[in-house]
């Protein structure tokens, strides 16, 4: 994503909407909306990204690399120490913590 500006805007503009139609489902400003558009935003608060990713439909994660909130190096720490956790149900991942707290538990009242 070499503009991420551009592409939320190609976004916008393929769904038919304007900057106002985007604001009252997202809560992002209209006046907001065209400075990430235009680039005059390098920054935009994650808030606001991952309100337009949900809306949008897209990767939030992906949204924030182009904007430099997280990187390859970021995500690699992540899945390292969960590896394959990507295909693990919510409730698969509740029981694997219970496991943890439970061994965690034992080895403090040693």
């Amino acid at each position: 994503m070499n503009n991420p500006g551009q592409y939320l805007k190609s976004l916008r503009e393929r769904l038919g909407l304007g900057v106002k139609a985007v604001y009252s489902k997202t809560g992002v400003g209209d006046s907001t909306i065209r400075r990430i558009e235009e680039g005059i935003t390098k920054n935009p608060p994650a808030t606001q990204l991952k309100a337009l990713a949900n809306f949008y439909g897209i990767d939030v994660i992906e949204l924030y690399k182009a904007y430099g909130y997280l990187d390859e190096d970021d995500l690699e720490r992540k899945t390292v120490c969960f590896e394959n956790s990507e295909f693990l149900t919510d409730e698969a991942i509740a029981s694997i913590q219970e496991l943890i707290n439970l061994l965690t538990e034992k080895r403090t009242q040693k």
